[in-house]
């Protein structure tokens, strides 16, 4: 009777080792099969988030710059318009040009005391043999004096019966000396020039500029070029640049595009 007992305990004793056992081996498999399971959704997460960063630097690395306005589209049907080139336009096909009958170009022919655009021998030549009236321009810079940078554009520069006034071209550089100095050398190119060519030169620049530098001290005698691609400009103003991305035949690629602001009589009375 005892051994049947002790069997029969045994034999529990046995029994539950075996389910505890068991119970681990099951609970042993359901934490490597949650562990499977995680491992790989965290690496993807993982890998998913790698790739936001990189694309958010990649982002920030290649932003584009991106105008705020959209260029207004000015048509050149009776307008009196013209364009101003200069070597970046490289090989002008002035006879396709001339077919399409600009008023006028303005040529660059100088920078700054020392440089001369390299087409502008051959541009002035090509516009005049077309009958397209011409201005020819200075570029400023703000490393040498305006009495030396008068001299070079004087030494290049073409003025014949039927051509525009002389023009300066004022743009802002990276670092602008002091306004006061600016002011001086801008007066003192006007005042070379417009003595040596008995002619006050047309001024080319932007409202801020304007601003800054010409408003108190620009002469009344100075026409006013206005750079100006969201709208029409207001006040005074002789020759407005619309766009820089004008196409035309004659010429490859874009060119400036520009109005005057005026009628053809009041323009006839502008040339040499």
């Amino acid at each position: 009777m005892f051994q049947i007992v002790d069997l029969l305990q045994s034999t529990e004793f046995i029994s539950t080792e075996i389910n505890l056992k068991f119970m681990k081996i099951r609970f042993l498999i359901i934490l490597f099969s949650i562990f499977f399971i995680q491992l790989p959704a965290e690496a993807k997460k993982k890998r998913h988030s790698n790739h936001k960063r990189s694309y958010a630097r990649s982002n920030r690395k290649h932003k584009t710059p991106h105008s705020t306005f959209v260029p207004i589209q000015v048509s050149t049907d009776g307008e009196i318009w013209g364009l101003d080139v200069s070597h970046h336009q490289q090989n002008i096909d002035w006879e396709t040009l001339g077919q399409h009958q600009p008023s006028f170009v303005f040529l660059k022919t100088t920078e700054g005391a020392t440089k001369q655009d390299e087409k502008y021998v051959e541009n002035y030549q090509g516009a005049r043999n077309n009958n397209i009236p011409v201005g020819s321009y200075h570029f400023f810079t703000y490393k040498s004096s305006g009495k030396e940078q008068a001299l070079n554009f004087l030494s290049r520069v073409k003025f014949n019966k039927g051509d525009l006034p002389p023009v300066l071209d004022l743009e802002f550089s990276r670092r602008m000396p002091p306004v006061d100095q600016v002011k001086s050398e801008l007066m003192d190119f006007i005042s070379i020039v417009s003595n040596k060519m008995a002619c006050f030169p047309i001024v080319y620049c932007n409202y801020r500029y304007f601003n800054k530098y010409l408003h108190e001290c620009l002469p009344e005698k100075c026409k006013l070029w206005i750079v100006d691609y969201k709208a029409k400009p207001d006040g005074n103003w002789t020759f407005w640049q619309t766009s820089d991305k004008h196409k035309v035949p004659g010429i490859k690629g874009y060119v400036d595009l520009n109005i005057y602001n005026g009628t053809k009589n009041n323009f006839a009375g502008l040339l040499n």
